[in-house]
Order: C-alpha cells, then structure tokens, then sequence
C-alpha cells in the first residue's frame, strides 16, 4: 500500500499579528502547501491520503477556503483516492461527516464520496483498494471529540487482523524517551505501547516538526505543510510512505510549503566597513542557507553580533531600519527581522585582561570559571533554567559563558574605546 500521510495544514490560521500583506501571503501558503499535496497523490497514484488531524485552524472556515478545499478533494475523488481524515484538537469532531462524530463550525460541509472522517474515539476501519480494486492494506483512525482531549485514544484501537498491512491514524501527544513532550498534552499515548500494538505504521499528528520516533513499526510525525512561525523553520511538507506486511516502511519526505521560515546568525562581520559591504556579507551567508524545492517566499531572522566597523551604526535604530530594508530588497524577502545584539569594534581580549579596573577582574573571572578554577555558588538546580544535575554544573556555567568576554566588552564598550 503506498499512502500519503500528512497533519497539522491549519487551514484559515488568522496570522493576526503579521502585515496585511504577510497575512494575505501565509494564508495563501497554506492552501498552496495543500494543492500540491493532492498533486503529489496524483502524480504518485497513491492508495490513500491520510490527514492525522489539525486540517483546520479553528471552527472557522472562510468562503475561499471552503471552496478551495472542496475542490482539491473532488480531484482525489474523481480517480477514486480515499482520504481519511482523523480530528485533532484544532477541529475536534465533526458532525454530519461520514464516519465522524461532535460538533464544529465546519459541520455543513458537503464532503465528497472518498473522504471519511473519523470524528470520535471510536475508531473508523477502512480496507484500502488499489487502481485494480485489490484491498491493498487497512486503516484505522479516530478523532478528537474536544479540544482538549486527555483520554489516550490509541486504546481505543483493535488489534489488527494481521492478513493486510495495517495503518494507525491519530492526532496524539507520543510520550516516552523518543517522544516529543514540548507540545500541549492532548490525547496522550505510550510509544512503548504503540509499538506494540500490532499496526505497521502509526500516521500521527500534533507535533509541528518532523520525525521518527519508531521505523519498524513505523511510527511517524510529517510535521505541519507549512510553518507558521520562526519555531517551525526549515522544509515543510508530508511523507510518501509504501508499505508491505512484515517489512519496515518506506518514507520519503516531500517538500510541499511555498513560504519558509530561516534564521541567519551573522558573527563578527569584520570586513564590512560600508554598508554595501555588510549587506553583501549577509547576502553571501544567506546564499549557503536559503534553498528547497518550490519556495517562492522567505520570512528570515538576521542577527549580527561581535566585532565590526559598524559597531555605531548598527547601534543607531535609523540605520537599523535602513539595514532591514536594504536586506529584503537584496535577499527578496517577504518579511525581515532584525536582531543587533553585542557589537563592539575589534578588541583582543587579551589586550584587557590583565587591567586593573572592572572590566580586568571581570574579564579574568570569566577565564578561571571556564577553567573551572574559580569557586561556584551552591545554588538550587531549580533556580538554574536549562539544568538537570548538580554534577554538570561546571559546564552548564561554561556554556552560558559561551562568547562571555565578547558581551562584557560591548557592554562595557563607551569606557573601553574612551581609555584607549
């Protein structure tokens, strides 16, 4: 059975804190992310679509999208392309819809023939056909009823008959050492569980980011088509997964997302002394991260830090904004933020250290605490964010004084540059 498995497409998502012109674009993303999907399944003559939850935003749907979304559909329809479709907490049950359960805004929509939507923990059991009307494998989904659903809704599951290869569909928070525990704990399962389930392949939703957690079953997050802010950087896109009993699955990542987001970190641009010169440093280091398949739209996040000649003027906050729009003219971007953090003109440290003002002793206490030659207060892991145990403590220390001499000097920079 080859299937595409995709989640989390947020149709309608408001971007409300984003430009009229962002917004516009981003919402029109997320429908381009979708149609090429349906292309991909055509292109592919895949045997199934299965969507893991979060089609939709929220109860909301707009006319466009309403009509949009029908469209694509009655496409897989007409060659005869089961999509099934499992509820997430976005856009908990739907009512009227075959298979499905609950209640939403979207209730009234006319679904076609092939889609069937699982809208309850009462899981939906589907046998999947081939061109030929051969069954080729079997699916099993269930949906979220709320939008806050705590019960684990894999055990909900039957055990699989065992003759077909057998897919899981579901919207869940995975939980285990391989799960991802940073998202909101919805309809939380067990990974040791999953695996153990007896199914081929689990086709998950919710989490945002691409990954892994089992191949053999395959247990799988695609990540969302299209990400929405600077936390969901990188391709975007879903999985094309073939699937055969008692072997591990197939999956091939395929890039679907038009507008993708990237942070660009730009270290001690030295040999920029103009402000030509600094954007082409930018541009050139720009150029060795931005690419993928089909984007047609940057949202980039610049930071410049360390030493440069322009230590001044990327102070000044007209010359910062003169900067950000040189840059999105230069690099074409939709939308660009600017960080300027600890510039400072070019100092060797160790022209300093030995001075005996603040600026010496603090420079020289940061060297023995990275050498671990100077003593650390006792504090309470509780109080330290980012540290688990007591025995780490020098090197958690280390790397928050990672570049720490950098800092003190551009913080310390008017009284430095005055007595030199």
């Amino acid at each position: 059975m080859r299937f595409i498995h995709a989640a989390d497409i947020h149709l309608d998502t408001s971007f409300s804190s984003r430009s009229d012109t962002v917004r516009s674009r981003l919402r029109d993303a997320s429908r381009v992310a979708l149609e090429r999907m349906v292309d991909l399944a055509l292109v592919e003559r895949v045997d199934a679509v299965l969507l893991a939850g979060d089609l939709f935003d929220d109860g909301r749907l707009s006319f466009q999208t309403e009509r949009f979304l029908l469209e694509q559909l009655h496409r897989l329809e007409q060659v005869e392309i089961p999509v099934v479709y499992a509820t997430g907490n976005h856009d908990p049950g739907l009512k009227g819809a075959r298979g499905g359960g609950g209640g939403s805004g979207r209730a009234g929509l006319p679904w076609p023939e092939n889609v069937t939507v699982a809208g309850s923990s009462e899981p939906v059991r589907l046998t999947i056909e081939n061109s030929a009307g051969e069954a080729v494998g079997i699916v099993t989904a269930a949906g979220h009823e709320t939008a806050a659903e705590t019960a684990d809704l894999s055990k909900n599951f039957p055990t699989p008959e065992g003759r077909l290869p057998e897919v899981a569909v579901l919207h869940t928070q995975v939980m285990g050492p391989l799960g991802a525990s940073e998202h909101a704990l919805y309809a939380p399962s067990d990974l040791e569980e999953l695996r153990g389930a007896g199914y081929d392949y689990w086709a998950l939703g919710h989490v945002h980011k691409r990954s892994c957690l089992c191949e053999h079953p395959g247990i799988h997050y695609p990540g969302n088509t299209q990400g929405r802010t600077h936390g969901e950087r990188g391709a975007k896109g879903c999985l094309l997964v073939t699937l055969s009993s008692g072997a591990p699955a197939e999956v091939e990542f395929k890039e679907l997302a038009p507008i993708r987001w990237e942070d660009l970190e730009v270290h001690n641009p030295t040999d920029a002394a103009t402000l030509d010169g600094l954007v082409r440093t930018v541009a050139a280091r720009w150029d060795e991260v931005a690419g993928g398949v089909g984007v047609t739209g940057w949202i980039a996040r610049i930071s410049i830090s360390g030493a440069t000649p322009l230590w001044r003027e990327l102070g000044r906050e007209d010359d910062q904004e003169h900067l950000r729009d040189e840059l999105a003219h230069r690099l074409g971007l939709l939308h660009v933020t600017l960080r300027i953090g600890g510039v400072h003109p070019e100092i060797e440290v160790g022209e300093h250290t030995e001075r005996e003002d603040v600026l010496g002793q603090a420079l020289r206490l940061v060297a023995a605490l990275r050498a671990g030659d100077a003593a650390l207060p006792a504090l309470p892991i509780e109080q330290l964010i980012g540290l688990d145990n007591q025995d780490r403590l020098a090197e958690y220390v280390r790397g928050l004084l990672h570049e720490g001499e950098e800092e003190i000097l551009s913080r310390m920079l008017k009284t430095v540059v005055d007595q030199r």
